[in-house]
Formats: structure tokens, sequence, C-alpha cells
């Protein structure tokens, strides 16, 4: 975090960081409302989140559920059914979020749960206009607005777990709710069909930030290695934006696909996962929504160890790690072990 960057997070919680005037530290006994800040627009976040909303609803289905989310990632939480309300929010734009908060004020929620670790001025000023009778926090002692400050270093989902424990809520189940769609389901099935892909492993070999991609050398690279060790079909993921590009990768290939329509969704990289056998992967909201889905998984992650720590494969099944210093380009395919590719 830069100088100055750090200078107006602490001017900004010098002048809005103050106890809630509608503090009620016993509304936690029965919590009747939860609002949790999901506007980092984060798959993976909402994944390793997922159920939490559904084990709220399984301990007492009258509590009110609601999301601050922005239009981005809006479509993750509406197809929750346990998710009663929705508001949104325009990122980066401080006047919507006075405005949206004030909307929500009137609503007089019992919890806010907010467990980011970076808090910024208008995240904090949203804070505040919410009024809220409790707010939980993550590493926040610092902070005045936060009645309950949690403290336990381990994976995000057990920080959550940690929340409703705080509200006192019981779950029996932490296992991820992977959203699905119907009509997108049928085409990937088709595509299955079509291209008679059985046993196929997928791969995602771009994640967020330039240290996070592979460049082509490296990917033509880690298909031929792989082909080399396991005469498999490839089906790499891709989006939008890397669909033409992956394409021309793969034609190079047998055996190596792409899904033909470039419009993709976020649907259709989930349902590629949970046909596949096994997921190579760099990007956390895929390794997360594999976790979700039990699939063995080859995973790329960074030597940070918090990062790790909070975003690690949360996963039962076989899960093999390579890490890298700066840039996933520095790990050669001969580190995957041929063994990790029999499955």
């Amino acid at each position: 975090m830069n100088k100055l960057k750090a200078l107006r997070l602490k001017i900004g919680k010098w002048i809005l960081d103050k106890s809630s005037r509608a503090a009620n530290p016993q509304s936690l006994e029965h919590p009747k409302s939860f609002l949790f800040l999901r506007q980092d627009g984060k798959i993976g976040d909402y994944i390793v989140s997922s159920f939490v909303f559904r084990e709220i609803k399984k301990f007492n289905p009258l509590i009110k559920i609601g999301v601050i989310c922005t239009k981005q990632n809006a479509y993750l939480f509406q197809r929750n059914h346990n998710i009663d309300e929705i508001y949104l929010v325009k990122k980066r734009n401080i006047l919507d979020y006075i405005k949206t908060a004030l909307f929500i004020r009137k609503k007089r929620y019992d919890v806010v749960i907010d467990p980011t670790l970076v808090l910024r001025n208008r995240d904090l000023l949203l804070l505040r206009i919410l009024n809220a009778r409790n707010y939980i926090g993550y590493r926040k002692a610092d902070y005045n607005i936060f009645n309950i400050n949690m403290t336990k270093d381990g994976h995000f989902s057990e920080i959550y777990k940690e929340a409703l424990a705080q509200s006192n809520i019981s779950l029996s189940d932490d296992s991820y709710d992977i959203p699905q769609d119907g009509s997108t389901k049928e085409e990937i099935l088709q595509f299955i069909t079509d291209n008679k892909l059985n046993n196929y492993i997928t791969i995602n070999f771009y994640g967020a930030g330039k240290n996070r991609k592979f460049n082509d050398t490296h990917v033509i690279d880690y298909l031929a290695y792989i082909r080399n060790h396991r005469k498999c079909q490839l089906v790499l993921l891709s989006t939008p934006d890397t669909h033409e590009h992956l394409s021309r990768i793969a034609n190079q290939f047998d055996d190596v696909f792409v899904y033909p329509n470039p419009h993709t969704t976020i649907y259709h990289t989930i349902e590629l996962i949970r046909n596949c056998a096994l997921l190579i992967s760099v990007d956390t909201s895929t390794i997360h929504i594999a976790s979700g889905l039990n699939k063995p998984m080859i995973c790329f992650y960074s030597q940070d160890k918090e990062n790790f720590t909070h975003w690690h494969p949360n996963s039962k099944n076989a899960c093999h790690i390579i890490h890298y210093h700066d840039n996933v380009n520095e790990i050669s395919s001969r580190e995957i072990k041929p063994e990790w590719l029999d499955i």
C-alpha cells in the first residue's frame, strides 16, 4: 500500500470511524436480520461464503438476509433463494454508496458482516450510514464501528463460520453451494456429447493479474507435456476476452478443446468443471468451484503465505499445489508429476 493511500485511509478512519448509535449487542442473542457486504465482485469470494446463507436459513427460515453487491456480480446472488434482499451499489461511486446506505438504513439490520482485510473510506462511510445494531469485522480491533472483531487466522470459510458463531447461529454443513443454470447445463452436456469427451481435464491458464497468466510459450508447453503423459482430452476454460486466442492455440493440437461459444459465463465454466475428471488452474475462483464439486486438482499459488492461508483449496479430494515466487511463468510443466495426471 503506497503512502498516499495509507494517509487517505488514516484520515478517513479518523473522520468516519464511530460506534453505531443503534448499537445493541443483545440483538446478537437472537438476530432477526443479517446484511453482508459483497461489493468486491469476486466470484471466488461468493463460492467460499455460499454455505453461510443456506445455514442461516436452515437455522431459522424467518431470519432476513440482505446482500450489498454490484451489478457485475449480482447475478450470483439473484439465483440464491436463501437471500431475501439484494442492494446494488456502483463500484467506486461514493454518492451511490450514500444513496444506497440511506435506503438500507431504514431496514435496521441486526448484524452487518464485513470480513474484508482493507476497509476503504467509501466502505467505512457506507457502514457508518447503515447504523446497524452490530458490526462483525475481521482484524478490525482498532476500529470503533466494529463491536465484534474476529482474529482467527485461517481459511475465509472458517472466518465466515466464526461470524455465524458470534451471532449464535449453529451450522451443520459448510459445503459450498455451487450455482447452476439449467439451459447452460444442457449446452455443456451437448458439447460433451458432440465431442465424445470422457474423463477430460479442464485447464485454466489465466488468473487475475499479470503474474497469474501463463504466456503462450508456457501454454503450448504445458499442453504438449500433459498430452505426452496422459492420452486424454483437454478442455481449456475461456472467457469472452480469451476465447479467440485460446481457440487458435487449441487448434494446434488433437483432442484439445475450447467451448465454441465465445459468450461464455461463469455457469459454462461451472458445468465444464462439474463434468471433468481433473482441474488444473492458476485461478482461485475455478479452484473454489472445483473444491465445492469435490474434484481433484493441480493448483498454482504464489508464495504469499497469508493469501494461501485464506484462499487455499478447501477440498477433501486430492490436491497438488505448485508455488511460484513472482510469476507463474517461472514454473516448468515438468513440475507436474506424471502420476498426478493418473485419474
